[in-house]
């Protein structure tokens, strides 16, 4: 039953934002763009300017791996490497306009799913429903340390 509805929440959020993102971005291969690609993107978010190896790292995934993902991403306009000056061998990873935006953009969705479900709960089960969500999550990251 719960994983039901959380698929369906999350079929829902990813419809509205392919549907929102094919309205904003004109961009041929928006519509392969993953899950994984969102996750990379997320990462490079939260980091600031990480190398390939912190991203590797946070996802998970190998390093040659992460690079073809990083590759992908930087022909689509997503992200963009830039020589570290003190250290020619390192690169970081940062996000252009345009992957500020697609994020800008997701998070816009999920706040709007959030105001839709504030106008038909009431105060009390809002309440309770941050409170259920907060106990899950603290679970999955205990479980992920």
């Amino acid at each position: 039953m719960l994983e039901k509805i959380f698929e369906e929440i999350y079929f829902h959020l990813d419809e509205g934002l392919a549907k929102r993102s094919n309205e904003l971005f004109d961009i041929k291969d928006l519509s392969k763009l993953s899950v994984n690609h969102a996750q990379y993107l997320e990462v490079i978010k939260n980091k600031g300017r990480p190398t390939l190896g912190e991203i590797a790292l946070a996802l998970n995934f190998s390093k040659p791996s992460v690079t073809v993902m990083v590759n992908k991403l930087i022909e689509q306009g997503f992200i963009k490497k830039v020589q570290c000056e003190g250290d020619k061998r390192v690169f970081y990873v940062e996000l252009t306009d345009l992957g500020r935006d697609l994020i800008d953009l997701q998070l816009n969705v999920h706040r709007e799913f959030a105001g839709r479900l504030e106008k038909v709960l009431e105060k009390e089960e809002i309440e309770r429903l941050v409170y259920l969500l907060s106990k899950g999550l603290s679970a999955i990251k205990d479980r992920e340390s």
